[in-house]
């Protein structure tokens, strides 16, 4: 008591007035502090440190966890960025060679975030969301970007291994040089990832011989926990949105769903996506 001016855990006055501007400038300094640890610093109770703080303009705003990178990965992110970018001086349209690839995962349970999800009662209504938690239930699904054209969806079973990868590859690549001529393949390039089953010997070979070398992913490295996002990432998965508006009652309307969510990005939209920052200011394209 003499120490600390309290007995046990509960926080007391110590005999000096706190003033509220205190109490906001130990939260600054220490801003991942907890209101009990401020209580304790500054002998008030809990109740009246949340008063101080809210009154104040303070919020215990959330972190963000982000994927960390390693030393090495920015030199890697960086070489890839100018190997971009000196294709795109001898050759504007190089982009627009690139097949650009992504695999998804498709759930019936849909996205469930907490934090969005509540309801305003004037009592406890002791709210539920049904969930299927212990019942496995997804769908997964490879898409990809060339050109102005959305290619997709290609539906796979259980989870994606280095073979099942292979054969896909292999039954949507043939179409793919089936249907281009020979003039045009030669400036095309593939691109996925750095997955586990893009990485296996036989779909390394696979690719190189197809395009050449002209693989990013393969040739080109692209960086292990690159944070740079094609086109794939930064706009199409956002169909989930579309697909999940209401739950999906069976696994065909699921499927159905993403089929008709995929068949809904028109070329015009996909231009629109890749264009320049002027034109999305300005757009014109859709």
């Amino acid at each position: 008591m003499r120490e600390t001016g309290r007995v046990g855990s509960r926080p007391r006055n110590v005999g000096h007035k706190v003033k509220p501007e205190d109490v906001l400038a130990i939260a600054l300094v220490h801003p991942q502090s907890s209101t009990k640890m401020i209580s304790e610093n500054c002998g008030l109770s809990k109740s009246r440190v949340w008063t101080i703080l809210r009154e104040s303009g303070a919020h215990p705003y959330r972190s963000t966890p982000v994927q960390g990178l390693l030393p090495r990965d920015v030199e890697r992110s960086h070489t890839l960025r100018n190997f971009v970018m000196n294709n795109l001086e001898g050759l504007p349209t190089f982009l627009g060679d690139i097949i650009w690839t992504d695999e998804a995962c498709f759930s019936r349970n849909g996205m469930f975030n907490r934090q969005n999800i509540h309801t305003w009662p004037m009592e406890n209504p002791r709210y539920a969301v049904e969930v299927r938690h212990q019942v496995r239930s997804s769908i997964n699904d490879w898409c990809r970007i060339f050109n102005d054209r959305l290619i997709g969806p290609v539906f796979y079973e259980l989870n994606l291994t280095g073979q099942r990868y292979l054969e896909l590859l292999q039954d949507v690549i043939a179409d793919f040089v089936d249907n281009i001529s020979l003039h045009h393949l030669i400036n095309v390039w593939f691109q996925h990832d750095c997955a586990p089953p893009h990485k296996i010997s036989k779909v390394k070979q696979y690719l190189m011989e197809t395009f050449q070398n002209q693989v990013i992913g393969g040739f080109v490295e692209r960086p292990p926990r690159s944070p740079d996002l094609t086109p794939l990432n930064f706009f199409f998965w956002d169909i989930k949105g579309q697909v999940y508006a209401n739950p999906p009652p069976t696994w065909q309307d699921l499927r159905q769903r993403i089929t008709d969510a995929c068949a809904s990005v028109t070329p015009a939209l996909l231009r629109c996506k890749m264009c320049s920052e002027k034109c999305i200011s300005e757009c014109k394209c859709v």
